[in-house]
């Protein structure tokens, strides 16, 4: 993997479409590769070891969706910076962490994740910050997103 590049994480939410954009934009300005990783899961838990027509289709709808994400969020950007895909399986932090170790960055979405959701899966900028080798940006979920989020009252 080339150093003159910035990885950014996508999932489909907000934060992540804002964590792109700020990318994007940043690789313009440097002139380098944007490098767009998007993890998936397993519902076992595991790859399995022979070829699955199960898993294929799930590698496959995995980058449609990404894909169409990346082009959606970035818009009218997308065709002006260099821009390549990654689909990996496993769990986002780790992967993110492992793929840019030789990047010049990392760019996260943050602060959606919250309550239940954010204990069991934990949170991915929390992780990237802490495990990265490389420095990272963590670009929160516009304000409008963040106000529309659920809240949970205590009590």
């Amino acid at each position: 993997m080339e150093r003159h590049q910035i990885v950014v994480g996508v999932e489909e939410t907000p934060s992540s479409a804002a964590a792109l954009r700020w990318a994007a934009r940043f690789a313009r300005l440097t002139g380098q590769t944007l490098r767009v990783v998007h993890t998936w899961t397993l519902p076992s838990g595991g790859m399995p070891t022979a070829p699955d027509p199960y898993l294929v289709t799930a590698i496959t709808n995995a980058r449609a969706r990404a894909t169409r994400f990346v082009e959606d969020s970035l818009g009218a950007e997308e065709t002006s910076v260099r821009w390549v895909l990654d689909v990996d399986e496993g769990r986002p932090g780790p992967v993110l962490a492992r793929r840019s170790q030789d990047a010049s960055l990392l760019v996260v979405g943050t602060g959606e994740h919250t309550g239940v959701r954010r204990l069991l899966e934990g949170s991915v900028s929390h992780y990237c910050l802490s495990h990265a080798t490389c420095p990272v940006v963590a670009v929160p979920a516009p304000r409008a997103a963040q106000d529309d989020a659920p809240t949970v009252a205590a009590g």
